[in-house]
């Protein structure tokens, strides 16, 4: 289908351009990305408008309990990958000969991550909260970090360029999960049977993805666990490791401050925004998964062309990101009443706000590809944590103070530091090429 898609657009271009559309490498990476967005588009659309009736089922009370507790468990994903998944796309691309040890060696080192991961949300979830729910909640959700160990095959059809694997199996997990959430809407079950069916999401995709790589002519058992190996990968990911609990936190951590300073009522009113805010997040990780190898290749044979790459990667992310911002932040009312009611009305002047932290989201994303390429993980965990720090401190001082405005006002502003921290790394000359 995208081969035809293709094939006519090519048509109508102008002749100076067709030796590119008809490049190998350039198809390629075009109906990678094509997969890859269309995979995410079709899934987020379902999800989110599946997500939205939860919303209305639920009511803001609730629906702030399943937001919270999703927030909270988040808080300690950071330890279930170890920081290894970036450090082994690359290696993937620029090492291929390298590939089972690669896999094994990952896959162990996130199963060690999982196990630490639910262990620490199950502690902390124990002194932090007294309410029965709310600890079960939390327990259904920790177990999604003894799944995602298998996530390692998403990882490697990402690096040879074959989206479509992963596509197919994430749509294939979103229509039966989809199925079951109405069933569940339908019969009237309570918010923990919802949130097992969240926990079920992961383990359906996995299956899929396991069976398209064995599917591939490719075995598990193939895989070899290497020390050299794991120390080099744990070398170059604990700062991967710690920017990813930096960058987590100042995605979720306002839900839950907002959760324990004003209750779970505002959790449901605030996740609502960000729900439809978050909705386009996707667009900058399929536009720089499928690009980054394109980038890494350009960097080992052609530095003009590897700068030229970046800098339309920034303008491409800018551009997208202020297109999405202005109808929304314009619109934002009648979406939100549309979408989740008018109970969730209130969430309308939050949406105005936040829809607007996803320009400095975007841009961030087209930074952290650059330092990847520049294998500067050391600076993406500091601008990361600069970000964190604002984030959490703006959190701090202002929800006390406005409320809601003031945790939309705070990601606003934080979402910003980590390309701000880049160019004023680059300037001082602590980033060169």
């Amino acid at each position: 289908m995208l081969e035809r898609i293709f094939a006519k657009i090519a048509k109508f271009m102008p002749e100076k351009w067709r030796p590119l559309l008809s490049h190998d490498g350039f198809k390629r990476y075009f109906f990678n990305t094509g997969w890859m967005l269309g995979g995410q588009i079709f899934s987020l659309a379902a999800s989110f408008f599946v997500g939205a009736w939860i919303a209305r089922y639920l009511g803001p009370e609730d629906y702030g309990l399943l937001n919270y507790a999703a927030a909270f468990v988040g808080l300690f994903g950071f330890i279930a990958g170890l920081g290894v998944d970036g450090v082994v796309n690359r290696d993937l691309v620029k090492n291929p000969e390298e590939e089972n040890e690669l896999m094994g060696t990952g896959f162990a080192l996130k199963i060690l991550g999982g196990t630490l991961a639910f262990l620490a949300a199950m502690v902390a979830n124990f002194f932090i909260s007294s309410d029965p729910l709310t600890h079960f909640l939390i327990f259904l959700y920790g177990l999604n970090f003894f799944i995602m160990p298998f996530g390692i095959v998403h990882i490697y059809f990402q690096a040879k360029v074959k989206a479509k694997k992963n596509v197919q199996a994430q749509i294939a997990a979103l229509l039966i999960s989809a199925v079951l959430k109405i069933i569940f809407i339908f019969s009237g079950a309570g918010i923990a049977w919802l949130v097992a069916v969240y926990v079920l999401d992961t383990l359906w995709q996995m299956i899929g993805l396991w069976f398209a790589y064995h599917r591939d002519q490719h075995l598990a058992s193939s895989w070899a666990f290497s020390r050299p190996l794991a120390k080099r990968l744990w070398r170059d990911g604990w700062p991967l490791m710690l920017s990813g609990a930096a960058a987590y936190i100042y995605l979720k951590i306002d839900q839950v401050m907002i959760g324990r300073i004003l209750g779970t009522v505002e959790v449901g009113l605030y996740a609502a925004a960000v729900k439809i805010t978050e909705i386009w997040y996707f667009l900058p990780g399929v536009i720089c998964g499928s690009l980054f190898p394109a980038i890494i290749n350009a960097k080992k044979t052609d530095e003009t062309l590897y700068r030229r790459r970046l800098r339309n990667l920034y303008w491409l992310m800018l551009v997208i990101s202020v297109v999405i911002a202005v109808p929304i932040s314009l619109l934002a009312q009648p979406i939100i009443l549309l979408l989740f009611g008018s109970r969730y009305i209130l969430s309308a002047s939050i949406l105005r706000i936040y829809i607007w932290s996803g320009v400095g989201l975007f841009l961030g994303w087209a930074v952290n590809q650059y330092l990847m390429a520049e294998n500067k993980t050391r600076l993406i965990f500091f601008a990361n944590l600069a970000a964190t720090v604002t984030n959490v401190g703006l959190n701090l001082w202002l929800i006390p103070r406005v409320g809601l405005y003031g945790a939309a006002l705070a990601t606003l502003v934080s979402y910003f530091i980590i390309p701000l921290a880049v160019f004023i790394f680059r300037r001082s000359g602590a980033i060169t090429h």
